[in-house]
């Protein structure tokens, strides 16, 4: 079953007044919108944003057992998607392991405690996995600037960058 959402109950999460307007603007008003409930396929057609479906799910999340559980499930899906980025320069497990531990937890496999001892090596490692590609990135773009003679000053402020990053 597709969750969905009324406008009354977008209010009671308190989104800020300019994205709260952003949705009511994409449903033709809010005497339009009314009682009808939205999914988020719907609110995709309509235009709203993928960071405004996160941010709606996030807090229905905090209220809603079941859209906490679906939530896990597709945050977990998510990281599954890229995992291989990372263990093609690492070869922890942590991020693996936090995968399937967060589909555990959200089945109601495992319990909190035994998910709070997965959750900080896998953040650990995902921090260093973006850490590391961001070095790398930043190294690449000072590498290519400082082989263009005309772009000395480029060089410069991409090496710092690098540095910065």
């Amino acid at each position: 079953m597709a969750v969905s959402i009324s406008y009354a109950e977008l209010l009671a999460l308190g989104p800020c007044e300019d994205r709260l307007n952003n949705a009511i603007e994409k449903f033709g008003g809010a005497e339009k919108w009314g009682d009808a409930r939205v999914t988020a396929k719907q609110a995709c057609a309509a235009g709203v944003t993928f960071s405004d479906l996160v941010w709606v799910s996030s807090a229905l999340a905090r209220k809603d057992k079941d859209v906490e559980r679906r939530l896990r499930l597709w945050i977990a899906d998510c990281a599954a998607r890229v995992l291989n980025i990372y263990e093609k320069t690492e070869s922890s497990t942590a991020p693996r392991n936090a995968i399937v531990a967060a589909r555990q937890f959200a089945r109601g496999k495992i319990r909190a405690a035994a998910w709070a001892a997965v959750a900080p090596p896998a953040r650990d490692a995902a921090r260093d996995a973006a850490w590391d590609a961001a070095w790398d990135a930043a190294w690449a773009a000072a590498w290519v600037a400082t082989w263009d003679a005309a772009s000395a000053a480029a060089s410069a402020a991409a090496r710092d960058a690098a540095w910065a990053a």
